[in-house]
């Protein structure tokens, strides 16, 4: 069989190219730590790939989100303890005004600290979370929850709007949540409802006139406030546990898919610079063999 001098060289330039292309391969996929420069180099792959990512943002959004719900709750749970508390010595200083041993001027210094209580309660209702948002304002979160009118008297300014958030299969958490559901009104014996703010004032300017059968009536109304209260707190702990149990779920599924993501996706560094010498190597020898046979023709062969 005769092989041309030019096919000889065809041949091995067609080497020395495929064996470049490879290595070229090699050093741009070390630069990039990827082990998939384009689609093209591999389309199951690539698809793999971008569906992976896409999980991956989403769940990190989700986490986001459900991470945003813990903080919201944390502050609310704190101002609603403290709100809990309040209520607690309101009651107790109820009680003692209620004592006939005491005089006006002692019920009306009672009365002072009351109403200083009163005010912080409102303050703790106008709670804002660290992005400055109303907690209790419902989804009217740029607006204070509570606010007094030209008469002093306490109106919600919020709206009854409640949102909820996913927090795994099929469950949700409420994420916002008006005042009103927080500071509930009061329903009486005689079936009236009075809102939570005024029957505190009403309370305390039954205090302040030493009006016994005012007091006692505020006594038991500070007693029905506070199981309204301390069952939102119960609702919001609840809430809270729900999200931190998913955002742990969530946290180890985003860690197995950043896994899958990572055997597809990165290269490994060993095998690559492995490959590399390997390729290097190779070039070398064609490069060689390029050399003697570039010296072969027939006027070297006839010499």
């Amino acid at each position: 069989m005769k092989i041309s001098t030019s096919y000889l060289f065809d041949r091995a330039t067609e080497r020395m190219s495929t064996i470049q292309n490879q290595l070229a391969t090699t050093q741009a996929q070390m630069a990039a730590s990827k082990q998939i420069l384009s689609p093209s180099d591999s389309p199951d792959k690539a698809a793999a790939i971008q569906r992976l990512k896409g999980e991956v943002q989403r769940q990190e959004s989700h986490s986001r989100t459900l991470q945003v719900a813990l903080q919201r709750y944390s502050a609310e749970e704190t101002a609603m303890q403290s709100g809990s508390d309040i209520l607690m010595r309101l009651k107790e200083l109820s009680i003692q005004a209620a004592n006939d041993a005491l005089g006006p001027d002692d019920r009306k210094a009672i009365g002072t600290e009351m109403q200083a209580l009163r005010d912080q309660l409102i303050s703790l209702g106008n709670t804002q979370d660290d992005s400055g948002n109303y907690l209790f304002s419902g989804t009217r979160v740029s607006t204070p929850a509570f606010a007094a009118n030209a008469d002093g008297k306490v109106e919600y300014m919020g709206d009854q709007t409640q949102t909820r958030i996913p927090a795994g299969a099929q469950r949700t958490v409420q994420f916002t949540r008006s005042g009103t559901d927080v500071f509930q009104r009061v329903v009486r014996a005689d079936g009236q409802s009075t809102g939570f703010f005024d029957a505190l004032d009403q309370v305390i300017a039954a205090v302040n006139s030493s009006n016994t059968t005012g007091i006692e009536q505020g006594i038991t109304d500070l007693e029905q406030m506070h199981t309204g209260l301390t069952l939102s707190l119960a609702q919001t702990g609840s809430d809270r546990k729900v999200v931190q149990s998913h955002l742990d779920v969530l946290d180890e599924t985003t860690l197995r898919t950043k896994s899958t993501l990572s055997d597809i996706e990165d290269l490994d560094y060993a095998k690559a610079v492995s490959r590399m010498n390997k390729e290097m190597m190779a070039m070398e020898a064609a490069m060689g063999s390029f050399s003697k046979i570039s010296g072969l023709s027939l006027f070297e062969y006839i010499r």
